[in-house]
């Protein structure tokens, strides 16, 4: 003991019980929680507040007065964290200081501002306010998955609403205004979370913008693997049709080896005039659509499963939710799950160039295949990393050939931050991808150089590449 502290009485010894004695001195976490509630309970409960920093301040001379705790003493950045949770501000500063830290939470916060936004059509204020509180009362209810298309009462289509619909002015100053928070909206979930697909709940938010903007959409959401019917609505045809658009020759066409030259003359067999932006209803049989009796929705479900069968999976297996996913995923592809959407004709461009956005997608990537190898039934993880893969082939489709060229280089340095057996698995997926920006293709099962290189997909009925351990050295 005397050899680690030294002798009672010497400088080291000193040293060491001065020490000693400050840490013992210091308040508690507790302590300093007990001074922030205190704070906090002196403000209005039902909103957050504008100034985290004079919540989270060292303690006054009043509270050291009051409660006894040591004056000056800083609050601790575990309290500060949970304090920020209430940091009352513009969503893109919540998104940049991590208090909204995913697309989900996001979703959760935007019915605040549709709904002050969709209310602008009414003129009368105090009917505006209880629009307001309707519709944010409303997007509180419980969400329910229905199956053959069928889709849950709309705030449209509630009596009260549409009793009071005549007194609505949809004016040029409402469209503007609900055109100008849509691609707000979609530029905050595009830049702050590059690599998630939007959630349904922020696809809901999306397409009431858009209507209430006047522009159609055909907004998509993720479809549920376990009750899918084998069907797509009208719409994902619509989607499919306007990614091509602004996809046709691109990255991301090559990669996925899409036909959007065939989608768009199925989209040309829908009737014109059933666009509902959020439509649910497949599109129904009729005649004078081209070729008599076609139904361009039900071949775009057809078309899906035939690709999924091609890559593995889908048609040819007995029925499962995997296989599903894989069908569904297929729509995923071809739709862009909604980037081609804020792309056009909503106009969205992001703060960051489309490169940084790819990049980090690719650091996303890494993350998630890190995780593999510590899970059990690594499969959920392996979906959300091929999510963030389509997602960075979109977002490097948007960048010219030279910032293409850049990004694909700096895989290598980012792999280098990660554990070797990530850049091990992720080797065919990064050999697949460079391969087709030089201009080559995969076979159709999307395999290339002797299984080298593969196009990265998420479901899979009979395991997962990924999975495999790699080969140590």
């Amino acid at each position: 003991m005397v050899r680690r502290r030294g002798l009672p009485g010497s400088e080291r010894h000193t040293a060491l019980r001065e020490a000693q004695a400050a840490n013992a001195a210091r308040p508690s976490y507790h302590a300093l929680a007990q001074v922030v509630v205190r704070r906090l309970a002196a403000l209005d409960q039902s909103t957050g507040s504008p100034d985290v920093d004079a919540l989270t301040g060292p303690v006054t001379e009043a509270e050291y007065a009051e409660s006894g705790t040591t004056f000056g003493a800083p609050v601790p950045d575990a309290i500060r964290r949970v304090v920020e949770t209430a940091h009352r501000a513009p969503i893109a500063v919540l998104i940049e200081r991590g208090v909204v830290p995913s697309a989900e939470v996001l979703a959760e916060l935007v019915p605040q501002l549709v709904a002050s936004t969709a209310a602008r059509a009414y003129p009368d204020e105090a009917l505006r306010r209880l629009m307001t509180a309707h519709y944010r009362a409303f997007r509180n209810r419980r969400s329910l998955l229905l199956v053959d298309l069928q889709h849950q009462v709309r705030v449209d289509e509630l009596p009260w609403v549409q009793a009071v619909a005549r007194h609505r002015r949809d004016g040029d100053a409402s469209r503007e205004g609900a055109r100008i928070a849509l691609g707000h909206l979609g530029e905050l979930a595009l830049q702050g979370f590059p690599a998630t697909i939007l959630p349904n709940r922020l696809v809901r938010e999306l397409s009431t913008l858009a209507r209430d903007a006047g522009i159609e959409v055909p907004f998509v959401e993720e479809l549920a693997a376990d009750i899918f019917m084998g069907r797509f609505s009208a719409k994902f045809l619509r989607a499919a049709a306007l990614a091509g658009e602004v996809l046709r020759g691109s990255l991301y066409e090559r990669y996925y080896d899409i036909d959007y030259a065939e989608i768009a003359l199925l989209g040309d067999d829908l009737p014109r005039n059933d666009l509902p932006g959020d439509a649910e209803v497949s599109a129904p049989r009729r005649k004078g659509w081209g070729s008599a009796n076609r139904d361009p929705a039900a071949e775009f479900g057809t078309l899906c499963q035939r690709r999924a069968k091609s890559a593995g999976g889908g048609a040819g297996h007995r029925w499962s939710a995997a296989g599903n996913g894989t069908v569904i995923e297929q729509a995923q592809i071809l739709t862009t799950h909604n980037l081609a959407a804020l792309v056009r004709p909503i106009g969205v461009e992001p703060g960051l160039c489309w490169a940084d956005l790819a990049a980090r997608c690719f650091t996303t990537v890494c993350r998630l295949v890190g995780l593999v190898p510590t899970q059990s039934w690594p499969m959920a993880t392996i979906k959300d990393a091929a999510y963030a893969w389509r997602q960075l082939t979109f977002h490097l489709s948007m960048c010219g050939p030279r910032e293409q060229a850049g990004v694909l280089a700096w895989f290598d340095d980012e792999l280098a931050r990660h554990p070797d057996h990530v850049a091990a698995r992720l080797a065919p997926a990064v050999a697949g991808l460079r391969l087709v920006a030089a201009g080559g293709r995969f076979d159709g099962a999307g395999v290339a150089d002797g299984g080298r290189a593969r196009r990265l997909l998420g479901w899979s009925t009979d395991g997962h590449w990924l999975r495999t351990e790699p080969a140590t050295s």
